[in-house]
């Protein structure tokens, strides 16, 4: 099944925590219920993802891993 997105955010090579940060300054940007798919590389940017998502009230609805890069659809 193939995720709708209306952002992408492309955080390959980045370490921790700048694709959280690229979230963020994206999610500044969006209305209630756009979703953005995050491409990140370090595999800890899940655990910093998930307690943003929980202070801030968004979620991530799906996650994925294909060849070494972890995706994340994250709905606002």
């Amino acid at each position: 099944m193939k995720i709708q997105y209306d952002k992408l955010v492309d955080a390959k090579g980045l370490k921790c925590p700048h694709p959280l940060m690229l979230v963020k300054q994206c999610f500044k940007n969006l209305e209630k219920g756009q979703i953005v798919l995050l491409e990140a590389t370090d595999p800890h940017t899940d655990l910093d993802l998930q307690v943003w998502c929980d202070r801030f009230h968004h979620k991530i609805i799906s996650t994925k891993e294909l060849e070494n890069v972890f995706l994340f659809w994250i709905k606002s």
